[in-house]
């Protein structure tokens, strides 16, 4: 299916004369992504495992296989805990925040814009870090 770009849908809520018709017309255009497919899809896509991510989200195992099991599910800062632990960009944990229901980074949020500068921080070390062992 074709994802439909949100002015459209917007457009298609001002013109709605009934929330519940509009509702069931438009189920298919919203974003409904479970935590546990989404760090399952991440896993294919970055190569990793998932004690890797965990590991460098800073989660304990029990509750960070919770998470990729869906026993649990994990709450906004846990999500941006686990795309550090993929060591995602900050376009793909914005990508990730939305599709697992979440607010994106906001950077006139204190604690959001802590996340984004540290985020930042590491994937500029961690790039630094790959080419110096490549070029060694």
């Amino acid at each position: 299916m074709v994802e439909r770009a949100t002015k459209e849908l917007f457009n298609e809520i001002k013109h709605a004369s009934e929330a519940d018709q509009f509702m069931t017309n438009m189920a298919t255009s919203f974003i409904r992504t479970n935590p546990a497919e989404y760090l399952a899809e991440l896993i294919q896509i970055k190569h990793v495992t998932k004690s890797q991510v965990i590991r460098r989200a800073n989660l304990t195992p029990s509750i960070g296989y919770q998470y990729f099991d869906g026993k649990r599910r994990p709450n906004r800062a846990r999500i941006i805990a686990l795309g550090f632990g993929f060591q995602l960009t900050l376009t793909e944990l914005n990508t990730m925040l939305k599709r697992t229901g979440y607010a994106v980074l906001y950077a006139k949020d204190e604690w959001d814009a802590l996340s984004s500068s540290h985020l930042v921080s590491a994937l500029i070390l961690i790039v630094l870090m790959n080419y110096f062992i490549n070029t060694v």
